[in-house]
C-alpha cells in the first residue's frame, strides 16, 4: 500500500488534470468491457487490461493490470489513466481508484439490455457516439433475424449449466443459471424459457435429482477455452439421464467459444450459435 500511495503522489498531477480529459488514456478492468471499448472504435486508448482480455487479438498487447477480482491497484496508476472503466462487482477497487482520484466510470453488463447501454454510457463519456450507434443498430438487425427465424410462440425450457462440482468421480452439484439475467436475456432472443429463472440467487447449485424434477426441453452448457473436459465428454455425462427431455431429443448443447462465458456485445454470436446447435440437434431448420 505504500508503494501505491507513493505512485499516486508522484502521478497526483497528471491524474487531476486527467479528470477532465477527453480519454486518451482508458484502462479496462473486464473483458466485456474490452470488448465494448474496441468495438465503439476506442481501442487505440486503451493501455491497460486484466489477463482475461482476449479478443480482440489487440487487447493482448496491452498492459495486464491483473485478473478480474486481483487487480493491481499500482500497476493502474503507474499507466496514468484518465479513465477506468469498471462493473459493479469492482466496487471494492472503484472505491480505492477513487479515492486515489482516478476517474472511473460504471457500467452494467449482467444483462444484454445492459451490454447495450454501456455502448452509450462509454461514448457519451470518450466520444465516437456515431460508431456506438452503428453498432448498436447492427446488433438490433441481428436480433430481428434471430427473432425472424426461430421464434417459437410455445417456449422450450432450456437449463443452462455453467460449471460442475465432484466429488471422486462422480458429479456432485451442478452450478446453473438462475435470475443472473445474461444467459437469461439471451434465451428470450430466441423465444427460449430459463427453466430456472424463478430462482431468487443469480447461479445456484441443483442436484441431478433437481434436474430431473425440472426436465428441461434443452440443456445448454457453457465451458471455458481452458476447461480440459471436452464436449463430447460432457454430453455423454447426460447419456446417464435417458429419461429427460432434453437427452432423449437430443438436445444437449455444449457451447465452448470464448465468448460462451464472456457477457459482453459477442451476446448476438452467442444466441447464433445456440439456436443453430438446438435447432438442428432437434431435427428443425
Amino acid at each position: 500500500m505504500i508503494r501505491v500511495l507513493v505512485a499516486f503522489i508522484i502521478f497526483l498531477p497528471s491524474l487531476a488534470w486527467a479528470a477532465d480529459g477527453p480519454c486518451s488514456r482508458i484502462v479496462s478492468l473486464a473483458p466485456s468491457v474490452t470488448e465494448v471499448l474496441f468495438d465503439v472504435g476506442l481501442g487505440d486508448r486503451v493501455v491497460g487490461v486484466t489477463h482475461y482480455c482476449r479478443f480482440p487479438l489487440e487487447a493482448k498487447h496491452r498492459q495486464q493490470i491483473g485478473g478480474f477480482y486481483d487487480i493491481n491497484v499500482e500497476k493502474i496508476v503507474s499507466l496514468r489513466p484518465d479513465l477506468v472503466v469498471a462493473l459493479p462487482e469492482h466496487a471494492s477497487i472503484r472505491q480505492t481508484l477513487e479515492r486515489l482520484r482516478v476517474p472511473v466510470l460504471q457500467v452494467d453488463h449482467a444483462t444484454v439490455s445492459g451490454i447495450k447501454e454501456s455502448f452509450r454510457t462509454i461514448s457519451h463519456r470518450c466520444g465516437n457516439e456515431d460508431k456506438a450507434d452503428a453498432r448498436l443498430a447492427e446488433l438490433a438487425r441481428r436480433e430481428e433475424s434471430l427473432h425472424a427465424r426461430f421464434y417459437k410462440p410455445d417456449p422450450l425450457k432450456t437449463l443452462v449449466v455453467v460449471g460442475r462440482t465432484h466429488e471422486g468421480s462422480s458429479v456432485s452439484s451442478i452450478y446453473v443459471s438462475g435470475n443472473d439475467g445474461f444467459y437469461s436475456s439471451v434465451l428470450s432472443l430466441l423465444g427460449m424459457k430459463n427453466v430456472n429463472a424463478d430462482s431468487t440467487i443469480s447461479l445456484p447449485t441443483i442436484s441431478p435429482e433437481g434436474i430431473l424434477a425440472l426436465n428441461p426441453d434443452v440443456i445448454v452448457e457453457v465451458v471455458g477455452q481452458d476447461d480440459p473436459i471436452g464436449a463430447a465428454d460432457r454430453k455423454a455425462l447426460w447419456n446417464r439421464y435417458p429419461q429427460l427431455t432434453a437427452v432423449k431429443r437430443g438436445r444437449v448443447v455444449v457451447l465452448s467459444s470464448d465468448y460462451a462465458t464472456i457477457p459482453g456485445p459477442r451476446y448476438v454470436e452467442l444466441a447464433e450459435d445456440l439456436a443453430q446447435a438446438v435447432y438442428r440437434a432437434g431435427g428443425e431448420k
